[in-house]
């Protein structure tokens, strides 16, 4: 068995943490808008507060954590999608299994519903906030 040592960045004295430094904001160049870093499920998340002002950004990304935490914890999806992504993939996923012979007859029809009705309508919605 290796022994892996993974070495992780050292973070600027100046870098603004939350939550015993889980929570890490930062600006991007060119941005004058806060944004939020974090691990969720061994993966890193960025998500922009909004917000300005290092207080006000701060509240937010705190919030923001707390609901990423909360779907953790209820099993909901930590990464969301957009409608349009997924249903782009179900509509692959069901052409190809026309090609092959096996998909059902009706797939025709639901790639024609999805390609004319629900991306036009849903398209640019996050899947999550669909109900």
């Amino acid at each position: 068995m290796l022994n892996t040592v993974i070495v992780l960045p050292k973070l600027n004295p100046n870098t603004p943490t939350l939550m015993d430094g889980e929570v890490r904001l930062f600006k991007r160049k060119h941005s004058s808008v806060w944004q939020v870093v974090f691990t969720m499920d061994g993966r890193q998340v960025r998500v922009s507060t909004k917000k300005r002002i290092l207080q006000d950004a701060k509240d937010a990304a705190h919030d923001i954590y707390l609901d990423y935490r909360f779907r953790q914890k209820n099993g909901l999806p930590v990464i969301s999608k957009r409608f349009a992504d997924v249903a782009a993939l179900c509509r692959a996923t069901m052409k190809e299994q026309l090609e092959n012979g096996v998909g059902k007859k009706s797939f025709r029809d639901y790639i024609i519903v999805i390609d004319k009705y629900l991306v036009s309508f849903f398209g640019d919605l996050f899947v999550t906030s669909i109900d």
